[in-house]
């Protein structure tokens, strides 16, 4: 089987300039590269279908990705529309000639498919029903469109509700059915493109490219092997969580809104510096190279190692002052502006106003606390290990210990700061696009970093604080239940104690992942 991907850049596209669905364009290369690299790693080869010679200048000749093959086949093929993004995948179906699967590039495998899977004579990531995302643009189809492929009209009117298969991974060994599927695909949108005016044409990709194959296997009656056997709805993807790789999870797909979510991508970069840093510096070294501005921090030269080494001691040493401390950072200032800005003059938001000022000066305060960048930096290294050190075997996790990361801090306020920041900050992520400006209690964590801004927030709730504040000095996961347990309920300690025990391990782990918790050696 030949495993392939397809990477296809539009002429007014700039590799190092625009981000392509990515929060930036640096964790879009880091994306392709641990995609690559753990391809190669698990199934020997991987192959790439492009049209651009700077792509192969790029991924080839300066990232040195291991690449078996390079076909160019895609610089015959020109976009009929820019918004058709999984168009060339399409394209790059319909050259296949032998058992092929396609992994996309936001999708890392960390365990090699079974036999099962990928013997299968069609091969998809998982099927997924619809809800809004698509009935509301299938709605329009039906409205404006003039021609559908017979199984699609048949699908549209049915009365329940249409499915399709994730394309994350899409093959097979049946190469007469992706003849078809692909002619009916590229027929679909040559017929339909003077419509494309009246819809939103960038979600036409799921529906020319995922349901229509669905729509086609199912009307020749041909099995789809899965790689995920349960079924999703199209807005209910949770396959953006690294921190269990690769004990607990062995395939991630970014899909969508994971992208643009700053936290998943630096998951997926930190993932990239552990398991390949030496890929991960070359990136970071390409772009220091064109003086184009990187949202990570890290060397980039080739003595990463000893650096590496130097970082982790003066964490362990807790040698917080090995270089430069960092300074107050105007990002910082202008992204609480911004903020402001949107808040309106009523007088309710005159009391917002007054809350922002203590609020602002003590998070300067925190950020400019004596912590170099090689500390930080080490202490980022070695927290890639410690949700695995605690949850891997959590046979013993009671009698392990826990303590409080001194980088951290908490700051309380009576305005939502830390949500609406990552409202701002957090494009991608779907929870922060509702949030509202509202007082009640608030509990901002901050937590010291070594990126462009210099710090992350999250906002936590009052068990969270309260366990960090029982974390100050070292504890074991028994005792701070004990300590705990005055916080809840009689009733709920008695009758659902494992409920209990669940809920405050997941805030450890939730606590852990941020790098507010840690294990104590």
């Amino acid at each position: 089987m030949n495993f392939i991907q397809t990477l296809y850049i539009s002429p007014d596209k700039n590799l190092f300039k625009d981000s392509l669905g990515w929060v930036t364009p640096e964790y879009h290369l880091m994306g392709w590269a641990l995609s690559c690299l753990q391809l190669k790693q698990i199934f020997g080869k991987v192959e790439l279908y492009t049209n651009s010679d700077a792509v192969i200048d790029l991924l080839i000749k300066d990232l040195q990705l291991p690449y078996d093959i390079v076909h160019t086949e895609l610089s015959c093929f020109e976009l009929p529309h820019l918004q058709l993004w999984a168009l060339p995948k399409l394209y790059t179906y319909s050259l296949q000639k032998e058992p092929f699967l396609h992994i996309d590039g936001d999708v890392f495998v960390f365990e090699k498919f079974d036999n099962s899977l990928l013997n299968g004579e069609l091969i998809g990531q998982n099927i997924e029903v619809a809800t809004e995302y698509y009935t509301s643009t299938q709605r329009l189809l039906e409205k404006h469109f003039t021609f559908f492929p017979t199984c699609v009209k048949r699908d549209f009117d049915s009365e329940t509700p249409i499915t399709s298969i994730n394309a994350g991974i899409l093959g097979g060994s049946n190469i007469e059915f992706f003849q078809e599927y692909t002619k009916l695909a590229f027929e679909y949108i040559d017929k339909n493109i003077h419509n494309f005016q009246n819809i939103p044409v960038e979600r036409f990709n799921v529906f020319f490219e995922q349901h229509l194959f669905h729509a086609l296997a199912r009307e020749k009656q041909l099995n789809v092997s899965v790689l995920i056997d349960e079924i999703y709805k199209d807005n209910a993807y949770d396959m953006g969580d690294f921190r269990g790789v690769p004990f607990k999870c062995n395939y991630i797909h970014l899909l969508g809104d994971f992208k643009r979510d700053d936290y998943a991508c630096r998951q997926m970069a930190t993932k990239l510096r552990e398991l390949y840093p030496e890929y991960y510096y070359r990136i970071i070294a390409l772009f220091r190279k064109k003086n184009i501005p990187l949202s990570l921090s890290g060397f980039c030269d080739i003595d990463f190692e000893n650096k590496h080494d130097i970082a982790i001691k003066a964490y362990k040493n807790s040698d917080y002052s090995y270089s430069a401390k960092i300074q107050t950072f105007n990002e910082v200032k202008n992204t609480f502006l911004s903020l402001l800005k949107n808040i309106s003059e009523k007088s309710e938001n005159e009391k917002a106003k007054q809350d922002f000022t203590p609020f602002y000066n003590n998070l300067l305060d925190k950020i400019n606390h004596n912590f170099s960048e090689t500390y930080l930096y080490g202490r980022d290294l070695e927290a890639v290990n410690w949700y695995r050190n605690l949850f891997e075997n959590t046979e013993n996790l009671l009698q392990r210990q826990i303590v409080g990361c001194v980088e951290v801090s908490v700051i309380q306020s009576k305005y939502n700061w830390a949500e609406l920041f990552n409202k701002y900050y957090k494009s991608g992520a779907i929870f922060y696009g509702t949030v509202l400006l509202e007082e009640k209690e608030c509990f901002n964590l901050v937590v010291v970093e070594a990126t462009k801004n210099r710090f992350s927030l999250y906002d936590i709730d009052n068990l969270d604080s309260l366990i960090l504040g029982f974390c100050t000095n070292s504890i074991t996961v028994s005792d701070l239940l004990e300590q705990t347990k005055p916080f809840f309920e009689a009733d709920v300690i008695e009758n659902h104690y494992n409920a209990f025990l669940r809920y405050i391990v997941s805030r450890i782990k939730f606590l852990v992942e941020i790098k507010a918790l840690k294990p104590v050696d």
